[in-house]
């Protein structure tokens, strides 16, 4: 986990990377620059997220990128202060972590997400932060029901 190198990108979207907006406040064409550094961040092209033929569609991605960016981009820094985007834990893939060990995933996340992320509400930040109280492993299933 590092801080993201997508600022400059967003700041020629006229966006400061440490205080975006919801998604759903961006006006559409801003909203549609956006989706740009997504492509970029998680090394994907639009249909990764949106169903080809109806990019309006709810997709099971697009429920999980926007929660995401509600409660990670928006909600976390690194521990340096620096903003939090998707490339800051992506690196240019969809997906990331491997789930096979469980230990060390559970040793990984803590090195990476708590130890290296704060709070943006200045909160402790540990597991609860992003698996809740009581805990859920499978955060991303209970997001796109």
């Amino acid at each position: 986990m590092k801080a993201s190198a997508m600022g400059e990108d967003l700041q020629k979207l006229g966006l400061d990377a440490k205080a975006l907006p919801s998604l759903n406040r961006l006006p559409p064409e801003k909203l549609r620059q956006v989706m740009k550094t997504f492509n970029k961040a998680l090394g994907t092209q639009c249909t990764g997220c949106h169903e080809a033929n109806d990019f309006h569609a709810p997709t099971k991605n697009k429920k999980i990128a926007s929660k995401m960016w509600d409660l990670y981009v928006r909600g976390l820094v690194a521990e340096d202060g620096g903003p939090v985007f998707c490339d800051s834990c992506h690196e240019g893939k969809m997906e990331f972590l491997d789930r096979h060990d469980k230990k060390a995933l559970s040793a990984w996340m803590d090195e990476n997400f708590v130890k290296k992320l704060k709070r943006v509400d200045k909160k402790e930040n540990g597991c609860e932060t992003c698996h809740g109280d009581p805990f859920e492993p499978h955060i991303l299933a209970t997001w796109v029901k």
